[in-house]
């Protein structure tokens, strides 16, 4: 009997094990591996005199997938006025990276993440960002 219990408690466990691994959150897949002020960003065309191009208010990001899954993100990034720079969702293979930025930047940033394919998770579109996250 004692046998009997013990392979039922080891058979719990793994469904258990099983079932907590179907919840993981995607969001910890993604992680910011550098982030930058200042670096030359070819997007932003701000310029100071003799028409020399001035990055100094830039930010950059580096993100990067840490899972095995593919994933997919969706980043926003703050500009000093208020208003966020959206990037279109990004598909990210493992330890596949990819980078954001802001030309006038705050330092602030968002993400969304979910797993390739989840038809449960919807990441947001570019007018709710805009519009839910004004000047926050």
């Amino acid at each position: 009997m004692n046998l009997k219990k013990t392979l039922l408690l080891i058979v719990l466990l793994l469904v258990a094990f099983w079932a907590g691994a179907q919840d993981q959150s995607y969001a910890d897949c993604l992680m910011k591996t550098a982030s930058r002020w200042g670096a030359p960003c070819e997007k932003c065309e701000y310029y100071k005199e003799m028409y020399k191009r001035d990055h100094s208010g830039t930010y950059q990001i580096d993100l990067q997938n840490s899972c095995s899954d593919m994933i997919e993100v969706k980043v926003a990034m703050q500009e000093e006025n208020g208003n966020w720079r959206t990037f279109p969702i990004k598909a990210l293979g493992p330890r596949e990276t990819m980078t954001a930025f802001a030309c006038k930047g705050t330092g602030k940033y968002m993400y969304w993440v979910r797993k390739v394919n989840d038809t449960e998770i919807i990441l947001p579109s570019d007018q709710e960002i805009l519009s839910e996250y004004r000047s926050r």
